[in-house]
């Protein structure tokens, strides 16, 4: 199917099934995630420096990465970034989910943060293993927050901990499904170059709605490092042999069945369209990033107004999350 096609088909009636809260309880709901993130990054700090609540270890993080934007693409999606031919130097860090630092080996979600930038505006894309979100909605994952921030006592305490803290907020059957659900989503003996990363929740793109993947296409998935940071070793050696590349794909809306914005546990049953490539050049290493940290979500806009935007509350109750955890940095940096 050609892009053109596919984007056809894309639905532009995506507003009628985005859930609807009332301003007091977006609030609430936002109140909450800035005490479960606060708690959460406290409990990953104790003993250690300060640092991210979540995606607290750094895999391999660089200011020296390229996002080449194809050729050609259907005018209703060739907007703002995604400009046919442009070419953006970017800004990428690999990470582990899991509060605490624990060595790479271990089974973990993995995350990738990736920054452009054009004079003052700033796209951030982040995204996770696991193409299905383990929380349905806000709540949920609010509740997954306050499940991690027990699991960061780590052991057997720890897992009881989580595991209580997800039946008493979603009861028995959807607490042991997001359970399930993560466990999917942690990977091992895995190589960065090979893994693929969801945005997940879904974001405006012009007139439609759309989730997005950063897709490794190295065509081996085996480690070529080991011990505690066989990630960053892998993706060394293979940086000093040649480039290592990810695609950047869309999906796009087609209707409420096939593709449904309430739930975001159910994967979309949309194709995806490739719209860039992210590349890291041969001899790349890993180099420190600026301490400004990476927005929750994407967002651009341009002369005639916003052409990129986050969509739902899960997006929102993310970046008040995100910027909890920032402030919580610098008032302890």
């Amino acid at each position: 199917m050609t892009s053109s096609r596919m984007v056809a088909r894309w639905g532009r009636d995506w507003p009628r099934s985005l859930p609807r809260r009332s301003p007091s309880e977006q609030a609430e709901l936002l109140d909450r995630a800035r005490i479960a993130i606060v708690r959460l990054q406290e409990r990953a700090r104790a003993g250690g420096e300060p640092g991210h609540a979540l995606h607290r270890r750094e895999l391999f993080a660089t200011p020296d990465a390229e996002l080449r934007i194809v050729d050609l693409l259907p005018s209703e999606v060739a907007l703002g970034p995604f400009r046919p031919g442009a070419t953006w130097r970017a800004a990428v860090r690999f990470s582990s989910a899991f509060p605490g630092a624990r060595p790479d080996g271990v089974a973990d979600q993995r995350g990738v943060a990736v920054r452009i930038a054009d004079g003052p505006r700033r796209l951030d894309l982040l995204a996770t293993t696991g193409e299905a979100h383990h929380a349905r909605d806000a709540p949920a994952m609010i509740a997954s927050l306050e499940a991690a921030a027990a699991a960061s006592a780590g052991g057997p305490l720890g897992r009881v901990g989580a595991a209580f803290t997800l039946v008493r907020r979603l009861g028995v059957r959807d607490g042991v499904r997001m359970t399930r659900t993560l466990l999917r989503a942690a990977e091992s003996g895995v190589s960065l170059a090979a893994t693929t990363f969801y945005s997940r929740a879904p974001f405006q793109l012009g007139d439609f709605a759309v989730r997005y993947r950063i897709r490794g296409v190295a065509p081996d998935s085996a480690l070529r490092a080991a011990g505690d940071r066989c990630l960053t070793g892998d993706l060394s050696t293979r940086l000093r042999e040649a480039e290592c590349s990810w695609t950047l794909e869309l999906q796009g809306f087609l209707d409420p069945a096939r593709t449904p914005m309430d739930d975001h546990r159910i994967p979309w049953d949309s194709p995806w369209l490739e719209v860039g490539r992210l590349s890291l050049r041969p001899g790349s290493g890993p180099r420190p990033l600026a301490a400004d940290g990476f927005r929750a979500t994407p967002e651009w806009t341009d002369e005639g107004g916003p052409v990129l935007e986050p969509l739902g509350d899960l997006n929102r109750l993310r970046e008040a999350a995100y910027a909890a955890s920032r402030s919580g940095r610098a008032r302890s940096g």
